[in-house]
């Protein structure tokens, strides 16, 4: 399932996609900032199917989704002694 896929699903429950609400910030490639139907918590989307926990803070799962993207990074890397 795509990323696109994935946040068509959730749209089709009445969450939204709300990248935009960071401003000049950007979610990392291959990630939505999603809103719930309730307009009351965000939470991340990546393209493997994955989600965050829900939060009330927006900034909150955007550092979230960043220090899973980066984690993400780390793991594929062939030169990464610490691989989980």
């Amino acid at each position: 399932m795509s990323l696109h896929d994935h946040i068509d699903y959730y749209e089709r429950w009445g969450c939204r996609r709300c990248d935009k609400m960071l401003g000049i910030q950007r979610m990392p490639d291959g990630y939505a900032l999603m809103l719930d139907a309730d307009e009351m918590y965000f939470f991340w989307l990546d393209g493997n199917g994955g989600a965050s926990v829900a939060h009330w803070d927006k900034w909150a799962v955007f550092r979230g989704a960043k220090l899973h993207s980066a984690k993400k990074s780390r793991a594929g890397s062939p030169a990464n002694p610490d691989q989980d």
